[in-house]
């Protein structure tokens, strides 16, 4: 059931709580639960509604679920806000845990995070030993040789697409300028710098024995082939705390209405696996 929170030191954080409640009308008693991290300058509802509608499945499967709104985002004021923003985010992440677990008992939790919102959660993991799973869309990736290799033979058919170029000659040509609110502009990511410096604190991460899953769409310009991950991080032991999934016929805010499903059906089934894997600990 959907419940509207206020939470945060100084009750600046606004959230949606999605606790599964029994026939009596009595939430059922969990120990994990699912933290959905908005991405970007997202709100709790997520793109394209994908973060009720995750949160809804999980429901359905008796996993409580919390999204919020991360401050100076959507109905969450920006107060304290100050320092990087993966840093913050962290410490607002870790005020949710802290809510649900004072709230629900709730002592174990599995974050889901799309694009700034999987860095996010690792973030979160690295800091507070309550993150048992955690499940990235689109989250940090490094360009390899085989990636370099299959986006130049993208690039040498797209040259043989004549309508291609017509339709780039008739963009160039045109008189009507683009909306400003279409403009260019750098997506930040914090993610860290190199593949060596991510190495470390992926394998902290597997040292810890968080269970990890990341999924990456095509919808980047970062990752064109499934097994790219294991490419890009190669000196990590991973220990077979991971997985990971490509669903390249999908955009980055996964925009269909059947691929969002599916996108749902996968993290729901990952999240259930992960806490089996937590009641286990």
């Amino acid at each position: 059931m959907d419940q509207a929170i206020v939470f945060g030191k100084y009750d600046h954080l606004l959230g949606i709580t999605n606790i599964p409640i029994d026939k009596d009308q009595q939430s059922q008693p969990q120990s994990v639960a699912v933290i959905l991290v908005t991405a970007g300058m997202l709100n709790s509802v997520g793109p394209f509604r994908m973060y009720v509608d995750i949160a809804n499945k999980l429901a359905t499967e008796s996993i409580p679920s919390l999204r919020f709104d991360l401050s100076g985002i959507g109905e969450s004021l920006g107060v304290g806000v100050s320092g990087r923003s993966i840093d913050r985010a962290a410490e607002e992440i870790i005020e949710a845990m802290d809510y649900l677990s004072a709230k629900h008992d709730i002592d174990k939790f599995i974050l889901f995070g799309l694009c700034s919102g999987a860095d996010d959660s690792f973030q979160t993991a690295l800091k507070d030993p309550r993150v048992k799973g955690i499940i990235a869309l689109d989250g940090v990736a490094y360009k390899t040789r085989k990636f370099k290799i299959k986006k130049l033979h993208r690039y040498l058919k797209l040259l043989m697409r004549w309508d291609k170029w017509l339709n780039k000659f008739r963009h160039l040509t045109s008189t009507q300028p683009a909306p400003a609110s279409l403009a260019s502009g750098g997506d930040v990511r914090e993610f860290p710098a190199t593949s060596d410096l991510a190495t470390i604190e992926f394998q902290q991460l597997v040292d810890q024995g968080i269970q990890m899953h990341f999924i990456y769409t095509g919808g980047t310009d970062y990752y064109n082939y499934e097994q790219q991950f294991y490419d890009m991080l190669p000196e990590v032991n991973w220990g077979k705390t991971e997985s990971t999934t490509f669903f390249p016929h999908m955009d980055h805010v996964v925009l269909l209405c059947e691929d969002r499903q599916e996108l749902v059906e996968h993290v729901t089934e990952k999240s259930k696996l992960m806490i089996v894997g937590c009641r286990s600990i």
